[in-house]
């Protein structure tokens, strides 16, 4: 597939606990219609989780992308800090990682140097709040695809609720965003049989996903789901996902509510008018979405 029509990317991750980030990068990476620009990583101990992510990089037949370890605290608390991923003992061996990397300043520089680049966020919004933040007019337009909250309930998600501040800076200054909530991405599951499917013996790559997801099923009992999976496969067909145009924003405070996705809109217009580009994932097709899994996780 020619250059000039493969969309450019940008892939801000949490990569290392939770199996979903390393799926959604292997389907990236597996797809001649994007072109990873970069790749940075977020939340508490980012130089381990870009150690990770450069391995896996490897494991694909991929040196040529530039890997920042980017920022690991929020902006306002500070959580304990955790030596390493949940699934960091898979790593071969340890890898020289830039530590002074500055994730915000690498998310502008990759927006001014490829026009047209879509950010796909996959964890905390700690590096793209800041970036925000720094450079309000070209964040604003630069589209963002993102996984994370709630859109039917005033639960809080774990990726906004783990920098709500920042996430709070995304929402009041992007323009150009489409977010899948937890309520559709939970049906991202994927069962062992479909695992093994996926990871066949032989494929060494795969075999070391797998390892990975085994360390993660073993350390917290949660189930498989791709969550952020959807983001990629979405960028690949967009009918796998129905959108809705509304606007949002994230509450700050509240025992309950803190870092919950809370509407914009005034509620008692029967038909609001919404001048923002925000779209959020009505519902998605399940089925779609696995056999887009099938095609591009090998």
């Amino acid at each position: 597939m020619s250059d000039a029509i493969r969309r450019k990317i940008l892939i801000d991750t949490d990569l290392g606990d939770d199996v979903d980030d390393a799926a959604a990068l292997i389907m990236a990476l597996n797809a001649p219609e994007l072109d990873i620009v970069g790749i940075t990583t977020v939340y508490q101990n980012t130089a381990a989780r870009a150690e990770m992510v450069l391995e896996l990089c490897e494991k694909c037949g991929r040196t040529d992308i530039p890997v920042c370890a980017g920022f690991g605290n929020p902006l306002i608390e500070r959580p304990p800090w955790d030596e390493a991923p949940i699934q960091y003992g898979i790593l071969s061996h340890r890898r020289e990682v830039e530590t002074g990397c500055d994730g915000a300043g690498f998310i502008l520089r990759m927006a001014r140097e490829h026009p047209g680049l879509t950010i796909v966020a996959m964890g905390a919004m700690t590096n793209l709040g800041i970036a925000c933040h720094r450079d309000p007019r070209r964040m604003r337009d630069v589209p963002i695809l993102a996984m994370g909250g709630v859109f039917n309930s005033s639960a809080p998600e774990w990726n906004l609720k783990c920098d709500p501040e920042a996430a709070r800076l995304v929402m009041d200054y992007a323009e150009h965003l489409t977010m899948f909530g937890l309520e559709v991405t939970k049906f991202c599951r994927i069962e062992d049989g479909l695992l093994d499917e996926l990871c066949p013996r032989g494929k060494e790559k795969l075999q070391y996903y797998k390892r990975g997801a085994e360390i993660f099923r073993e350390k917290t009992g949660y189930p498989y789901t791709f969550h952020d999976a959807l983001l990629i496969a979405y960028l690949l067909d967009p009918s796998v996902a129905e959108l809705e145009r509304s606007d949002f924003t994230v509450e700050l405070s509240g025992g309950a509510t803190r870092g919950a996705i809370v509407p914009r809109l005034n509620a008692y217009e029967i038909d609001p008018a919404c001048e923002r580009d925000f779209h959020f994932a009505r519902r998605m097709d399940v089925n779609k979405f696995l056999r887009i899994v099938r095609e591009r996780f090998y």
